[in-house]
């Protein structure tokens, strides 16, 4: 990205500094809908979020240093969210406070980068991501490149305090290809992800590993994570996570394309006391797996690149049991425009809204504050083609979404009013297809002056409610669009 710059000469080390930067605004507007069966709505019809980032950055020989700072985001006017307001993470802003976008700033990172012959050192606060990002997703926004385009935006990303040590152990046994794997292992005191917030009071701790290689036409690896956490309000979670990703890249010269395979597959397990059903009253183990594969193919001429992504996140169809067997993606992995980010994340909060509220239930339930799913793929088998073509200075693309659960879609509440039997947020027997969703998104980008860079555009989306959604499916389509301009340097 072009920035501002200078350069100095210091014992023969080159020094340089930069302040990438991008502004970006977003104006939304959803159509309201049904989140619990007396039809309650969000409240949050149309409304505009923006987002001032800025980066800099230091270069002197082997030591980088990286700074990011949202000097301005979240909502500036429009509608406010209504329902499940208590369960908003912290990191979305205070859904009671009027558009804080105009007065939220927010330091993310600052961290240091040593790269010498035998190791490498990375020390700070800083963004944790690994492979596709189903498990850890740093937030930065993607560059597509040739490949098809993602709707919708990445909001926040895993910050980490981290010390991650970095190693080469086959260099100096072999020249070869072996010789470029990467060891890694690290420690991290997690400052804020989709589980923790340290501004909230979560403490976090994690030990991290990973093996990987890095290869041009293949690359893959093992992440291992462990982490400790106690809850603000004293509820403790023990939890292992393994990550294998694998990609690979293979060129078609003589049709003038490259194709790109990828996949990602997570396991979980471990326990906690956040979740405590009358059947296992001191706790309930924890057992997830999620996996995602993607294949791709772009041409050169034309600039057309089709795509197949195909994912699964476990799910829990029985609450009362001892095992929580959810698996929920990071919610900075986005699939679609409508049914995830939008139509289950308010869904979830309205569950998790009555399934706390004592006045409803008798007692409240412990671990209410998992039911949201903060627009993350959660219990969720999908499958998501998707083309994108770049005529000149113009980005086409059109996707769709057919989605499942891996286990009936079912709300607390509901099951809790009908003695047991499975419910959906609508009152109606729990069943599994969630809709049929199609989005499309328009961009236009331009440069000022060979130093700024632009893109002006519209994406939108309709989701058609499935029985696991719609009560006789009779509520019609679910609608969005989201005007989009931003601003990079």
């Amino acid at each position: 990205m072009v920035g501002l710059c200078c350069m100095v000469t210091v014992a023969e080390a080159r020094v340089r500094w930069s302040t990438p930067g991008a502004y970006r605004l977003r104006l939304s507007g959803i159509n309201a809908f049904p989140l619990d069966a007396q039809k309650t709505d969000s409240g949050q019809n149309l409304f505009a979020e923006h987002r001032l980032r800025i980066r800099p950055t230091i270069e002197a020989g082997p030591l980088n240093i990286f700074i990011e700072i949202d000097v301005l985001t979240g909502q500036i006017f429009g509608d406010t969210l209504e329902v499940g307001t208590a369960f908003v993470e912290r990191r979305h802003g205070d859904p009671t406070i009027w558009y804080d976008g105009w007065t939220t700033v927010e330091p993310r990172q600052a961290w240091l980068d040593l790269q010498l012959p035998w190791f490498d050192l990375q020390f700070g606060q800083m963004g944790a991501d690994w492979g596709m990002g189903l498990l850890d997703d740093d937030g930065a926004d993607d560059d597509a490149g040739q490949w098809v385009e993602r709707l919708g935006d990445k909001r926040n990303g895993d910050l980490v305090d981290r010390l991650m040590f970095s190693v080469r152990p086959l260099r100096r046994f072999t020249h070869g290809p072996l010789g470029d794997a990467v060891l890694s292992v690290g420690a991290d005191h997690v400052w804020q992800d989709d589980l923790a917030s340290a501004l909230s009071g979560d403490t976090a701790w994690r030990a991290v590993g990973s093996l990987w290689w890095p290869g041009d036409a293949l690359s893959g690896g093992l992440y291992a994570v462990h982490r400790w956490q106690t809850d603000e309000n004293g509820d403790e979670t023990s939890r292992t996570a393994i990550d294998a990703h694998l990609r690979l890249n293979l060129p078609l010269f003589l049709l003038g394309a490259e194709v790109q395979v990828e996949g990602e597959l997570v396991g979980v397990f471990g326990e906690t006391n956040a979740l405590r059903p009358a059947t296992s009253a001191d706790g309930v183990d924890l057992l997830g797996l999620g996996w995602a594969a993607r294949a791709e193919t772009a041409w050169r001429c034309p600039r057309i690149a089709a795509a197949l992504e195909v994912g699964y996140a476990s799910g829990d169809a029985d609450p009362d049991d001892g095992e929580w067997r959810a698996f929920s993606f990071d919610p900075d992995f986005r699939v679609g425009l409508v049914l995830f980010p939008d139509v289950l994340r308010l869904i979830s909060l309205r569950s998790a809204e009555r399934a706390a509220d004592p006045a409803r239930v008798g007692i409240a339930q412990a671990g209410a504050d998992w039911l949201p799913t903060d627009g993350a793929v959660r219990n969720a088998l999908y499958v998501n083609p998707g083309v994108t073509w770049r005529p000149g200075r113009w980005t086409l693309t059109g996707m769709a979404v057919l989605a499942w659960g891996s286990e009936p879609f079912v709300d607390p509440f509901e099951t809790f009013e009908a003695g047991g039997a499975t419910r959906n947020h609508r009152g109606e027997p729990a069943s599994r297809f969630y809709g049929a969703e199609l989005a499309f998104g328009v961009g236009w980008r331009f440069s000022l002056g060979g130093v700024l860079r632009g893109e002006l555009g519209l994406q939108g989306g309709a989701l058609y409610p499935g029985p696991a959604l719609d009560e006789a499916l009779d509520d019609g389509l679910i609608g969005k669009l989201v005007g989009r301009a931003q601003l990079a340097w």
